[in-house]
């Protein structure tokens, strides 16, 4: 039994569509983490028999690769002698763009424009419009859009985010992601970087093959230049796989696949590509406590089937 803590950003600034984790409260979780748990990676304890025999490992992974991670969280991670592993989006690295969950949500908060076409015939009547006239409605729009994006398909999806841009091209896209001599730097000092692909894509709601290898496969390659190895790991993007997924995966090197799941990674019923995490956000400490302990999972499971 594996507990695989996964976080995102580690920031002291406030997002109100994607809220960082806050510095203190990342402290909070490594210092009760480390104390509580073996700290290892799981690219080291994936392949041991130790896991099925010992309940006391926790991993700590990042998604994403943002310039925070370094900054805010790497510094309490060697404070409390933890080390980690990074998964990072290998086209946001190059180009210093943000994934487009984030760039969406920064639009929709920092966009003047009030027009924009949105009359997808997929789309459900709430989100069809051609005007949303406030900053606050934007806000809420976008919130409301955004789950719903997760769940279509990767053409449709792309569709309305193409549409978004052209419409919102009054923005500029912040630069909040690390470089390659930033992830060098964590490799150096024992951090693990895996793939979490070339372009953040929803993996499992992708139909055309050579497309889903084109993100696996040159991600991989990306780092293999950058770091000198093939990763081991693949994270999938927002938690999104499949049977295709975890094949493709195989066939072209990877020996470990992350999913999210919130729940504890079970090695006697879950395989290799399909491991769970704990995401943790910026919450209460009593939730977040909760969260790591997994009793928040289990009370929710009991009311479900009560």
């Amino acid at each position: 039994m594996v507990r695989n803590f996964l976080f995102h950003r580690v920031n002291p600034e406030r997002d109100k569509l994607w809220d960082p984790m806050d510095v203190a409260l990342f402290e909070r979780c490594i210092q009760y983490i480390s104390k509580k748990y073996t700290v290892v990676l799981i690219e080291d304890i994936a392949f041991s028999d130790e896991r099925f025999t010992k309940n006391k490992y926790a991993t700590i992974m990042f998604d994403d690769g943002y310039k925070d991670n370094i900054q805010y969280a790497a510094p309490i991670l060697k404070k409390y002698n933890c080390k980690a592993s990074f998964y990072v989006v290998t086209d946001c690295i190059d180009n210093n763009i943000p994934t487009w969950t984030h760039v969406l949500d920064y639009s929709f908060q920092h966009t003047n424009v009030s027009e924009i076409d949105l009359s997808f015939d997929f789309l459900p009547d709430e989100f069809k419009v051609n005007n949303i006239p406030t900053a606050e409605k934007r806000i809420a729009y976008g919130s409301r859009l955004k789950p719903y994006l997760k769940k279509i398909t990767h053409e449709k999806r792309g569709l309305v985010l193409d549409q978004i841009a052209r419409s919102y091209n009054d923005i500029k896209v912040p630069e909040l992601m690390m470089n390659w001599d930033d992830i060098k730097e964590l490799s150096a000092a024992g951090h693990y970087i895996g793939s979490h692909t070339v372009t953040h894509c929803m993996l499992g709601t992708m139909s055309d093959e050579t497309e889903i290898k084109h993100e696996l496969l040159n991600s991989a390659n990306r780092i293999q230049e950058k770091l000198g190895y093939f990763p081991l790991t693949i994270s999938y993007p927002i938690g999104s796989y499949n049977d295709t997924t975890k094949r493709l995966s195989k066939e072209l090197g990877y020996k470990i696949g992350l999913a999210v799941n919130q729940n504890i990674y079970d090695p006697a019923i879950e395989d290799l590509f399909e491991i769970s995490r704990i995401e943790l956000y910026n919450e209460p400490w009593w939730k977040t406590r909760l969260r790591i302990s997994n009793a928040l999972e289990n009370i929710k499971s009991l009311i479900k089937y009560k």
